[in-house]
């Protein structure tokens, strides 16, 4: 009976075989879709996290050294990017530790003071985390390369500036931090390049928000002569905007805008000039007080990986050029990150 029944259900699948195929005259059904692969140069897909050209991969996981946020200092906030105009006093509230080479070519208005010329800068900025919050930053130092129209051409080594920084506030979530502190400048440079001529405090605020690919950083800074009248009592604000404009094709790359600005609020009475020292210096110049310097300019870093990133821009003056000594400026850095 088994057997039997084994037999008569052996034909079962050639009939449904035959059922399965269309009528004649009807094209066969069409196979479903084949998931397709995507192709091994296709650009990653986009997520909310930093980008970068070469690789994303990090060379450690932040070892807990001494304590915590020793070197590592404060994560969750990798998607900023430092900015690059006034590299002396726009001090970002992002606390990180790194190396920062930096060169500088500025231009001097031809019918300025100083009768036109440029000055070469090279120098080395560092930033070590001490914690989470707070970290020393080495924003002055390096050598320069004087050929001013009317000063004598020469070169020297810069003042020296160091100080401590705090991010009070910090909020992964929302993308929002700032810090407060406070540089000292030594007089420890050479005089022919315009250096060595007050020790300078610079106390400083700066805030960062990010929204989604765009950012916003801001600074406001003060330097205070502490040699009364051998130096300049001078304000400055910097405000800094930039996108990751296309991180599907160019991971890591973020155009940006800056806008500069430096007031001087007194005047001094080491040199009898109308001009001062704008970044570069504080040269106590006896008619200033009141002036005004705006600077704007464009440019992009690119973040390489989460440990080097590269940055170049160029800032012209918006106000009259001829009134100080800024016309245009290059400034080209390269950060390598803890």
């Amino acid at each position: 009976m088994i057997a039997a029944l084994l037999a008569s259900t052996a034909g079962i699948p050639a009939i449904l075989a035959i059922g399965a195929q269309p009528p004649a005259g009807e094209p066969p059904a069409t196979p479903p879709p084949v998931a397709q692969t995507a192709p091994a140069d296709a650009p990653p897909p986009s997520t909310d996290g930093p980008r970068y050209l070469l690789s994303e991969t990090r060379i450690h996981e932040d070892p807990e050294l001494f304590w915590p946020g020793f070197l590592s200092g404060l994560r969750g906030f990798e998607g900023f990017h430092w900015p690059v105009g006034n590299p002396i006093y726009f001090e970002p509230p992002m606390n990180e530790s790194h190396l920062r080479p930096i060169y500088i070519h500025h231009n001097f208005a031809d019918g300025s003071q100083v009768g036109g010329g440029d000055l070469d800068v090279i120098a080395a900025q560092a930033r070590i985390a001490i914690t989470e919050r707070l970290s020393f930053i080495a924003t002055k130092d390096g050598y320069s390369f004087l050929d001013a129209g009317g000063l004598p051409e020469d070169e020297g080594w810069n003042d020296i500036a160091a100080g401590l920084k705090y991010t009070f506030y910090a909020d992964p979530e929302a993308q929002l931090l700032m810090a407060a502190g406070a540089r000292y400048q030594f007089e420890s440079g050479d005089d022919e390049v315009l250096q060595g001529n007050v020790p300078e405090l610079s106390p400083f605020f700066s805030i960062a928000k990010g929204f989604d690919r765009f950012h916003i950083i801001a600074a406001i800074t003060d330097r205070i002569s502490l040699d009364g009248g051998d130096g300049n009592n001078v304000l400055q604000w910097d405000l800094h905007l930039d996108c990751d404009i296309a991180p599907d094709i160019l991971p890591g790359f973020a155009p940006f805008f800056e806008l500069h600005g430096l007031h001087y609020l007194d005047d001094g009475d080491r040199v009898a000039l109308n001009v001062g020292g704008i970044d570069y210096a504080n040269l106590g110049s006896d008619n200033v007080s009141g002036s005004t310097v705006i600077t704007a300019g464009i440019g992009a870093r690119w973040e390489l990986s989460p440990h080097a990133s590269f940055g170049i821009g160029y800032h012209h003056a918006l106000t009259n050029v001829n009134a100080d000594t800024f016309e245009d400026r290059l400034t080209i850095d390269f950060i390598l990150r803890w």
